[in-house]
């Protein structure tokens, strides 16, 4: 999937579920530094390739991120290689390649320790013509993780992956 070998995510959409899969390993992160973030990029032009997972490397370990659809996210532990090659759905004319602590401002939280985890929920609002609220839902959004005196999350930024260093107003923050 998304161009890497072997790489099978399962993505959730309901935050119960995602808890009950991923909360004991999450929190075990507590207390851990983060050790890097690998992104991938193409190699050409040095675009940020948001579509493909995220890495942060934590206590050894690799927390996988990624955000493919718009309504769901998924986590995955220590399946991707960094050393293979890329392959963007057999598409010969990307050359994708992971680049270690290469988003801006990552220096901020490289090297730092996790003293708390989140995982992010969105509302998503259906509205009529009018501005009125028809429905609500809550959307599975991210996971977040507080540093001393920082922040960091990634996010579901509508079938991409996203990056904020503050807490948001309009999110729900679960604390694990």
């Amino acid at each position: 999937m998304l161009g890497i070998k072997e790489y099978e995510p399962i993505f959730y959409t309901d935050i119960n579920e995602f808890i009950n899969f991923h909360g004991d390993s999450l929190r075990q992160l507590i207390g851990s530094t983060i050790e890097g973030i690998w992104t991938v990029y193409e190699f050409s032009d040095g675009e940020f390739w948001a579509d493909c997972p995220v890495i942060l490397v934590v206590g050894g370990r690799q927390l996988e991120f990624c955000s493919f659809n718009d309504r769901e996210i998924a986590v995955t532990w220590d399946r991707i290689d960094l050393e293979e090659k890329l392959d963007w759905y057999g598409n010969g004319e990307l050359n994708l390649e992971w680049r270690r602590n290469a988003f801006g401002n990552s220096s901020l939280i490289i090297g730092k320790q996790i003293e708390e985890i989140e995982v992010i929920e969105m509302t998503q609002e259906a509205i009529d013509s009018k501005g009125n609220v028809l429905n609500s839902e809550l959307l599975l959004n991210g996971v977040g993780f507080g540093i001393g005196s920082r922040y960091f999350s990634i996010f579901n930024a509508f079938d991409e992956t996203g990056f904020s260093y503050l807490r948001q107003d309009n999110l729900i923050y679960t604390k694990l």
